[in-house]
């Protein structure tokens, strides 16, 4: 029953994300044959109708999922009405506020409905609003290595106090737990970079050291396995960049390779070490709980372990093969190296194929880097008879491995030396990812001749998954729409065919695949914004529909409705969100309005540029004369170039406006002169708030070639709005 119900819900998630994809694009698409309140007045209906029809299903029997799904539809809804006004008036394109206004609301639907899906939004729409706000991408701020510091270290410290909060229970959530975690220790990571700061590297190096302490400490405390295993994930790629850093700063002598390969099977063999010490451990939880919790844990934790094998051998392959490739050119002093590095490969993958009964870690680490060395040296020297060799090896290593992600990770390696081998042949890309994409099928479906077992689980699913790899990597390789429509349909079928057969974990990677597709590839290359809204839009109707009718059809009967302790109070509160909403929108609405109706117009010169916003579609970039008021001729006081300011412009014999001075209060302005406000953002520019001109899907070129001139409408109180662009002045 429950297999029935995560489908049909899945169904329904699919069809709600191809409506709200649609409804993106379309306003994305920015059609010129819709007016203002043409655009406005849909989505605000939407928006209510959303919360309504979230009130109505939670009151139905079974439709719990439903109801919270629609109210983060409505969520959606509204982030995207912020999105449209701020297209329509041609301001803040991908702006902090922007995100920090539909943060805010989704902060207060999460504090309302406790679903995880409003929580993981407003952490992504916090963390885009806090980014923003110091790196806008409306130009380039150059920040002193203290501020960039200052900047992420503030970061790390919100995600630390997060993962603080959900760790005493302050907050709910395993999602923001784990990602505020990886946050906080990608930041330390990065702040260590001697590349980045090298003057403040050693402190940082010292804090990572101290913060990889405590958490080894912590976790060996509560024997927990998961974070202890992604603790030494971060330790893995902390040591892979000091090492980077070390070969990049000191000579690559002969001693730094000894050392280095010292330092490689040191880190090899402790690797395995500390994954058997980790895996000893018996976690608390194990003790409480139902079955079902058991094994999701026991799941996880093997999943964590695998990771963290396969990790540790990517460290020690990467280290151990160009200390091996520099100690052994630079030590011997070889006239022909490649004949030394073939033998070394060789002698090392074969080896390691036959020393079964060695730790697994370092056994496949070793395997790694004969198999790094040999197929390297083979591809310089183009050995492709070589190649073959390796092809076979990976193929007996992926045959007689025990466990599946060792032998995911040597079926990864058959199928890239196989592609290397026939581009040595072909010299065609698109034709070797063809041929592979035609071959991992046929792999995956000889699993039936198969005696069960982990072969028969790794031939079938090692070669399923490849087949999704490569047939998206052929869609961008190709460029062309029969592959993009094939993969699409083929995508859809095996979505289906994972639920019929109540296989999770390759639904959901299918499903992944699907959502790959459709926000990246089909955004950039398919078609135009407008029609690619039209065909999502179809979808899901379909997606909704079918899945309505397959419910209604094979479901027996309908799940209780889950209790809420406090219906009436949630629902004020929660319609009280939803006004609040309607009354922000219509709030920038009218004054947006009011700006154009009744300010001054001006004329402002400008160099355009043109970019894409990450959800708002074409755009103008526009840098103005005025942007960059103190050039080198200034001869007046340079201000303190901080914070806001407010500029005076007047009206040039050419009918433009030009910059005259800062104003101040104790200024009276003359005929002709507005104040226009603005804020410092980097040095001697000045930032408006009207440096993006929306323009329909396609035209951006054009705009750029022929605008010269911005008309701006220039408010009492120096706020302004982007009426048009113009080739010259009226």
């Amino acid at each position: 029953m429950k297999t029935q119900s995560f489908g049909y819900n899945a169904g329904y998630t699919l069809g709600c994300s191809s409506l709200l994809a649609s409804l993106v694009y379309f306003f994305a698409s920015n059609w010129g044959s819709l007016d203002r309140w043409q655009k406005f007045a849909p989505i605000m209906i939407l928006l209510a109708a959303l919360y309504g029809l979230s009130v109505y299903l939670a009151g139905r029997p079974g439709r719990q999922f439903l109801s919270r799904l629609s109210l983060f539809s409505c969520c959606i809804t509204f982030g995207v009405a912020l999105l449209v006004i701020g297209q329509t008036y041609n301001s803040h394109a991908d702006s902090y506020a922007l995100y920090a206004v539909w943060c805010a609301a989704s902060i207060v639907f999460a504090l309302q409905v406790n679903w995880q899906p409003f929580t993981v939004l407003a952490y992504i729409l916090g963390t885009l609003a806090y980014w923003l706000y110091f790196f806008p991408n409306t130009g380039f701020v150059d920040y002193e290595d203290v501020e960039a510091i200052g900047i992420l270290s503030l970061l790390a410290f919100i995600n630390g106090l997060l993962y603080y909060l959900v760790r005493t229970n302050r907050l709910r959530g395993a999602f923001l737990a784990a990602t505020a975690f990886t946050v906080l220790n990608g930041i330390v990571i990065l702040l260590s970079n001697s590349f980045a700061f090298e003057d403040y590297a050693q402190i940082f190096n010292v804090a990572a050291v101290v913060l990889f302490a405590v958490w080894v400490r912590l976790f060996i405390r509560e024997a927990n396995q998961p974070y202890l295993l992604g603790t030494g994930l971060f330790v893995s790629v902390y040591l892979i960049m000091k090492y980077i850093e070390l070969l990049l700063h000191f000579e690559a002598g002969e001693s730094f390779f000894i050392l280095s390969l010292l330092f490689a099977g040191l880190f090899i063999w402790g690797s395995a070490k500390w994954i058997q010490y980790v895996k000893s451990l018996v976690p608390p939880d194990d003790a409480e709980g139902d079955e079902e919790q058991k094994e999701n844990g026991k799941a996880l934790r093997h999943w964590i372990v695998r990771v963290l094998s396969i990790t540790a051998i990517f460290v020690g392959t990467v280290i151990g093969a160009v200390s091996l490739i520099g100690f052994l050119i630079l030590v011997f002093d070889l006239d022909e190296p490649l004949n030394v590095l073939n033998s070394a490969g060789l002698f090392l993958t074969i080896a390691m194929m036959a020393a079964r009964k060695l730790n697994p870690v370092i056994r496949y680490s070793l395997f790694s880097i004969g198999l790094c060395i040999g197929v390297g040296s083979a591809l310089f020297d183009e050995f492709t008879l070589l190649l073959l060799v390796y092809l076979v090896v990976c193929a007996l290593m992926f045959t007689f491995a025990t466990g599946l992600a060792e032998r995911s990770m040597f079926f990864a390696a058959a199928v890239t030396i196989a592609g290397l081998w026939l581009f040595m042949l072909l010299d065609d890309t698109v034709q070797v990812l063809l041929l592979l994409t035609c071959v991992m099928p046929v792999i995956s479906w000889l699993h039936r001749f198969v005696p069960v077992g982990t072969f028969r689980s790794a031939m079938r699913w090692c070669g399923y998954y490849s087949f999704l790899t490569l047939f998206l990597l052929l869609t961008f390789a190709s460029q062309r729409y029969e592959y993009d429509l094939l993969y699409f349909i083929v995508l859809l079928a095996c979505i289906v065919g994972a639920h019929r057969l109540g296989e999770r974990a390759a639904y959901r990677v299918t499903f992944g695949f699907w959502t790959l597709f459709v926000f990246w590839k089909y955004y950039d290359t398919a078609w135009k914004l407008l029609h690619k809204s039209w065909s999502l839009a179809l979808i899901g109707c379909l997606l909704l529909l079918v899945t309505y009718w397959l419910e209604r059809k094979f479901r027996n009967a309908p799940e209780e409705r889950l209790s809420d302790i406090r219906p009436r109070v949630r629902s004020f509160w929660m319609a009280a969100v939803v006004v609040a909403c309607l009354m922000l929108l219509s709030v920038q609405i009218g004054r947006s309005e009011t700006i154009l109706a009744r300010g001054e117009t001006v004329y402002l010169e400008l160099l355009p540029l043109d970019p894409r916003s990450l959800l708002q579609g074409d755009y103008v970039q526009l840098r103005y004369t005025v942007s960059e008021p103190f050039g080198r001729d200034w001869t007046g006081n340079t201000p303190e170039e901080s914070g806001k300011v407010s500029v005076v412009l007047a009206k040039s014999p050419s009918g433009a406006h030009q910059f005259k001075q800062l104003y101040d209060k104790s200024y009276a302005l003359q005929p002709g002169e507005v104040v226009l406000n603005g804020k410092w953002r980097s040095w001697r520019t000045i930032e408006y708030g009207i440096e993006h001109f929306f323009v329909p899907e396609g035209t951006g070129m054009d705009v750029e070639r022929t605008a010269k001139y911005a008309e701006v409408k220039v408010a009492s109180n120096g706020d302004a709005l982007v009426a048009r662009l113009l080739p010259d002045l009226p």
